[in-house]
């Protein structure tokens, strides 16, 4: 109940220092919708068909919250205080700006809003807030695409959990995060495909980068989390307790004072880059993740476009999800193009299979480093060389195939901790 009521706590907090601004003013019922407006001011876009025969659970208007698996690692990420509550802080500032797009306030996020995010971020909340009540509208048109970020964000929270964890070790660490990954993949419908996808197709539809373009400051922060989110995981592994926190004191600074307020990113940051070992362990997850973040970005052009209606903006988020589903690429394998329209290419960066395609005018292998000198150096994040991608394949060949004595193990202690 202690955990409830801080969880409650915190969230009613944030809801009440976002409803002090007037932009979150309640909107008057006499505005036509943006969406609606917008499209009579702008010119049409010649946007793609939705597929037809999408599967029912897209039109789904129930909740379906999915929790957590139990494990003795849960929260094990308060063990670096500074990294848990930057990720606290993370959660805040889609919600705000997904609300803002969808009630008409879109003018002011590059100020009002930006601000709002910026406080938040310089003043974590203490707990993960719950992102469905910073942005109620927004997930009453779009509540099944706030059921797949909430799944893929589990994911992200258990794994970050179970790598700072020092109850397990780091065999132990593998299996689990592996059975978190199948749980994830087979537990809903709505689970993002771990399949490298060609980021130069998701990224050339009518609607893209109008998101980066309106709102450049907003979309730094986005593309700064990004880059902690994919950062941490090679942080985390392997080390110590004091270990994780000795680092994480010059990464979060970087992080805080550098990457946040960055705009000079052709693209959003990439797992294998800036976690190539855990990339190379799970190569499912570092696409899983990098799709996450790739359905982000095309909602968020979406929602930005001034060539759309309201139905449409519908019709294209629902094509967005459905684009990344794993259920919409059933019996396909990393490697291979299966043709067609892009959609099907899974062939990968060469000697990276935790990363797709990137555009052919991003030059991946340094699209995260700086454009100026006076900006932090990022090259160690560039992706490895084949000697480095060779060197991390030996590292973990010892966890290519966890033994049942690993598996239980872990088992045999989160069994210890049951209460």
């Amino acid at each position: 109940m202690t955990v409830i009521n801080r969880s409650l706590t915190i969230t009613l907090t944030l809801i009440g220092l976002v409803s002090l601004n007037p932009l979150f003013a309640s909107e008057s019922a006499a505005n036509p919708s943006p969406a609606e407006s917008n499209s009579t001011l702008a010119t049409k876009l010649n946007l793609p068909p939705v597929p037809p025969e999408m599967p029912t659970w897209m039109d789904n208007k129930d909740k379906n919250h999915i929790y957590r698996q139990r494990g003795i690692y849960n929260d094990a990420i308060y063990h670096v205080p500074e990294l848990a509550l930057d990720l606290n802080a993370v959660a805040v500032g889609h919600a705000l700006a997904y609300e803002d797009l969808v009630t008409g306030k879109a003018d002011g996020l590059e100020s009002q809003t930006f601000e709002q995010i910026d406080r938040v971020l310089k003043n974590p909340p203490r707990f993960m807030p719950d992102e469905a009540s910073i942005s109620p509208t927004f997930g009453r048109l779009y509540g099944v695409l706030e059921q797949v970020f909430d799944w893929t964000h589990i994911l992200h929270a258990q794994t970050f959990d179970v790598l700072a964890s020092p109850d397990l070790t780091d065999a132990e660490k593998d299996v689990e995060i592996e059975r978190l990954y199948q749980f994830y993949l087979t537990s809903v419908p709505y689970a993002i495909t771990g399949l490298p996808m060609n980021m130069g197709y998701l990224d050339s539809q009518p609607y893209s980068k109008a998101f980066r373009k309106k709102y450049p400051k907003v979309n730094g922060l986005f593309w700064g989390y990004h880059w902690l989110q994919g950062s941490v995981y090679d942080l985390l592994a392997g080390k110590s307790s004091a270990e994780q926190n000795k680092l994480y004191a010059t990464m979060g600074k970087q992080y805080r004072q550098v990457e946040l307020y960055r705009r000079d990113r052709e693209f959003m940051p990439m797992f294998a880059e800036l976690s190539p070992k855990f990339a190379a362990r799970f190569p499912q997850i570092s696409n899983t993740f990098d799709n996450l973040h790739m359905l982000h970005d095309m909602v968020n052009d979406i929602l930005a476009s001034e060539g759309m209606t309201e139905t449409e903006q519908k019709e294209q988020i629902q094509r967005a999800i459905w684009l990344v589903m794993a259920a919409n690429h059933q019996n396909e394998v990393p490697g291979k193009d299966y043709g067609g329209d892009r959609l099907h290419d899974h062939r990968f960066v060469e000697g990276i299979p935790g990363m797709g395609l990137m555009p052919a005018t991003v030059n991946h292998e340094n699209h995260s480093a700086p454009a100026s000198p006076e900006k932090v150096d990022h090259s160690e994040h560039e992706h490895p060389s084949k000697e480095h991608s060779d060197a991390i394949k030996e590292d973990h060949s010892e966890h290519e195939h966890p033994s049942k004595e690993h598996s239980d193990a872990v088992k045999k202690k989160q069994d210890q901790h049951k209460h």
